[in-house]
């Protein structure tokens, strides 16, 4: 009976953690700060050399994806190592959540400056070849730690336990792929734009639904941080 509901037990907290990886990796997707910078950053290559286009955005997808993976990987290894972070990071999630929520619906209202802002679009400039975007989209996933960080901090928190180091990997890499993807598809859209009318299409619907799931981001933020406590308990 014990280890029937031991087993139990697991499988749910495999399901919680694939559900969290998923869900949150699609509202990720459409945070605002790294997919503006690669609209800006392409636009840019547009008017130099449209030849460099899908080059330039698949670097500088590619450099996103490894500092999200740094990002993700370091944040794994701090939770194995203070157990106790588990409970600050159910904390901060359930008050992120609930700050979103209430923001998505005119509750509250706080529009903080980014002083990265317009350094970012400095950097963004001088990304003009694949290696320069490669290493300006790792920068730049460092640069958006503070949308992100609330995301990462519960699924790495999730990961970092129950789990081989097999499944781990290939859960985070499932995570940092569906974030980025949208990069990829911007790419995508500006190289082929003129010749595939509904990829440029699908672009400007993903311009205009960016930065717009704060209430979903919240609600899945309060719901998988209760989950994860009651699993904690």
């Amino acid at each position: 009976m014990g280890k029937g509901a031991l087993a139990e037990s697991v499988n749910e907290f495999t399901s919680l953690t694939t559900f969290s990886v998923i869900a949150l990796g699609i509202l990720n997707a459409f945070r605002p700060s790294v997919f503006l910078m690669i609209v800006f950053l392409l636009s840019m290559i547009a008017l130099l050399d449209e030849n460099k286009i899908l080059k330039v955005g698949l670097s500088f997808t590619a450099g996103a994806f490894l500092g999200y993976t740094i990002i993700a990987s370091a944040l794994m290894n701090l939770h194995g190592k203070f157990l106790f972070l588990r409970y600050f990071v159910v904390a901060f999630g359930i008050i992120v959540g609930i700050y979103k929520i209430l923001s998505s619906l005119g509750y509250v209202k706080i529009s903080p400056n980014n002083p990265l802002r317009e350094k970012s679009n400095r950097i963004l400039e001088k990304a003009t070849s694949p290696s320069s975007a490669f290493l300006v989209g790792g920068l730049m996933s460092f640069f958006s730690l503070s949308c992100i960080l609330p995301s990462y901090l519960l699924v790495t928190s999730l990961l970092s336990d129950g789990f081989s180091l097999g499944v781990r990997a290939a859960l985070l890499a499932i995570f940092v792929g569906i974030s980025v993807f949208p990069l990829v598809l911007v790419t995508l859209g500006f190289h082929y734009g003129n010749k595939y009318t509904k990829l440029g299409v699908a672009v400007d619907k993903l311009s205009k639904m960016s930065g717009r799931g704060d209430l979903a981001m919240g609600v899945i933020l309060v719901t998988v941080s209760i989950l994860y406590l009651l699993f904690l308990g």
